[in-house]
């Protein structure tokens, strides 16, 4: 997921949104879930939904566990284990400074991680956005003190998720 305009506050409180679109994914569909996650840490801040409710499709081919976020974008991948347990990181690094007018330029490294226990029809377990200021970046402008949206950086948003097929 994700995507570098993901990083201002309405950008992101826009990617925590469910997304209507849908792309094929590879392998057996395991299908659609509705997921629910609830804030376990907030240290950057921001104003991320509590809980967060949102749709995805999820597919499995071989080892390999396929997630979609259902808004057109490339679905994430990651291994999964025989256990059902399931890991998948991205990373994202974008400029988020609004002008040119500010301190910047500002980029922020986003890493993202999910860690999925799968069951039959349902699934549990976390989500994870770190981010951290790219070197040689000032970001200063992006820290709440100055105006921006981040308490903190670098800093993490955690959810603990559980989900249900549809």
């Amino acid at each position: 997921m994700l995507r570098a305009a993901c990083f201002s506050s309405l950008a992101f409180a826009a990617l925590l949104a469910a997304a209507c679109a849908s792309t094929a994914l590879p392998g057996t569909q395991l299908g659609t879930f509705n997921v629910t996650g609830q804030s376990t840490t907030n240290t950057c801040g921001l104003g991320a939904p509590n809980p967060w409710t949102f749709d995805v499709q999820l597919s499995q081919s071989g080892s390999t566990l396929y997630w979609s976020w259902m808004d057109g974008s490339a679905p994430l991948s990651g291994p999964v284990s025989a256990d059902a347990q399931a890991s998948i990181e991205d990373s994202v690094a974008g400029n988020v400074d609004g002008t040119e007018a500010s301190l910047g330029p500002c980029t922020l490294d986003r890493a993202d991680n999910l860690q999925l226990d799968l069951g039959a029809g349902f699934f549990t377990g976390t989500i994870s956005y770190s981010y951290t200021i790219a070197a040689g970046a000032d970001c200063t402008d992006q820290l709440s003190g100055s105006g921006g949206t981040f308490e903190t950086l670098p800093c993490t948003v955690t959810y603990s998720v559980t989900a249900a097929k549809q």
